[in-house]
């Protein structure tokens, strides 16, 4: 009888052991696979999110006296376009020599791996960079780049070869503006949308496999913020910080969902921030007297159908310049003022636009968010790392990596930065200390 229950009792145990081993193998499978999976890179405007932050990094700071190491620098044309990553490559709109360029180069080495390049008339009128503002985007093999000139061209990530051209000042009468043509291309599916603005339209998408011209929606004067996806369950809206205000598309055929005028009294001014999706709300600011404001995705009164509805709208709160805020736990942080006005950094708290502190030592950049760390780079060419304390300002690390007068925005992955000034390219390995 005790023989039988000790043998009962050592079959218990291994089925025990069986069945708890197999459930922490899966365990660590499934924690293996969603690491695999949520893997992201850099291959747009504002990144994976297109919201400036980023879900692949675990940032450790460096210890005191060390700083990140640089793994390579190269000299570059002009222009303002900011760096991609994309499996192990980074990509870059510029210009040189009359020509603008497309490179592409080895994440690891800085090697360049393909160029491609078509000459350019683009002046700019105020004596300002005549190179690139616009950041390429890339999906399903192809990288799309939208020149000062209105040029579209769209090449294989693999070799730089040509898949298709278009010409949007010929093609829509897409206006210069004050300094070209700025807006960073949106892909979305098969789709490549752009704020071409003018006469004849606002957005425009175009087919990414052909560039064909798949839907254009109303008119509206473009401007130098980029489109950004909302996606909901209701439907896919494309939204877009046109001239003359806040514009919303659905992004299958353009239909307009949404418009709201939101702009300056001043015309020698312009919309440069990208709008901030946060959950079913959206973020928009500017500078030049518009101030900011928060609409939220909800039901209008009597109504079934969802639509924008205006939170608040406030002025001397966060007007941003060129930076497109970050947010974080229902507060923004961000650059507020213009450029040359002393600009301040600041935390504001969302469901009310009340601000929460201010710092002004920095002068202005452009940020990332990295959990509950936000990088940014300075126009002066410093990397600063903050805490997203929503009580106080709270400085993490430093580190002087490029030279002044920096506005492009920079690039996050595979454990790697990338930035650049007006002379290089710079890659930092945020796993290697010095």
């Amino acid at each position: 009888m005790c023989l039988m229950f000790f043998r009962l009792f050592q079959s218990f145990l291994f089925w025990v052991f069986k069945n708890v081993v197999f459930c922490w193998v899966g365990i660590v499978v499934i924690w293996g696979f969603q690491n695999k999976i949520e893997a992201q890179d850099w291959s747009n405007w504002l990144g994976p999110n297109y919201d400036g932050s980023t879900n692949d990094l675990v940032l450790k700071l460096p210890s005191v006296g060390k700083e990140y190491s640089v793994r390579w620098k190269k000299n570059i044309g002009v222009g303002w376009s900011s760096p991609i990553l994309k499996k192990s490559s980074v990509y870059l709109h510029e210009r040189k020599n009359g020509k603008e360029f497309i490179r592409c180069f080895d994440l690891k080495n800085g090697d360049e791996r393909w160029n491609f390049s078509y000459l350019s008339a683009y002046r700019d009128s105020f004596g300002m960079s005549d190179g690139p503002r616009s950041t390429p985007a890339i999906n399903k093999g192809v990288i799309v780049s939208h020149g000062p000139q209105g040029m579209v061209h769209a090449l294989s990530v693999a070799d730089g070869k040509i898949i298709w051209i278009r010409d949007l000042k010929k093609d829509f009468s897409s206006p210069k503006g004050f300094f070209g043509r700025c807006s960073s291309p949106l892909i979305f599916e098969d789709k490549v949308i752009l704020d071409v603005g003018g006469p004849l339209c606002g957005l425009v998408a175009l087919s990414l496999k052909s560039g064909k011209t798949l839907w254009k929606s109303e008119s509206h004067g473009n401007d130098y913020s980029s489109p950004v996806p909302f996606l909901n369950a209701q439907q896919d809206l494309c939204l877009a910080f046109m001239r003359d205000g806040f514009f919303a598309v659905n992004l299958v055929n353009g239909q307009k969902n949404y418009f709201s005028s939101f702009r300056s009294p001043i015309d020698a001014s312009v919309n440069a921030a990208s709008p901030l999706v946060l959950g079913n709300k959206v973020f928009i600011s500017s500078c030049y007297e518009v101030g900011a404001g928060l609409w939220e995705y909800r039901k209008g009164e009597g109504s079934e159908k969802k639509s924008f509805q205006q939170v608040w709208r406030k002025n001397d709160v966060l007007d941003c310049h060129f930076s497109t805020p970050v947010g974080h736990g229902g507060y923004l942080y961000g650059f507020h003022g213009r450029q040359e006005r002393s600009p301040v950094l600041r935390c504001v708290r969302v469901k009310d636009g009340q601000v929460q502190w201010s710092e002004g030592s920095l002068g202005t950049g452009n940020l990332i968010r990295v959990e509950n760390k936000i990088l940014t780079i300075t126009e002066k060419g410093e990397l600063v790392i903050f805490s997203t304390d929503f009580s106080k300002f709270k400085l993490l690390y430093r580190q002087q990596v490029l030279g002044t007068g920096v506005k492009s925005h920079f690039a996050v992955a595979d454990g790697m930065l990338v930035a650049r000034d007006s002379r290089r390219l710079i890659c930092l390995d945020l796993n290697s200390y010095n």
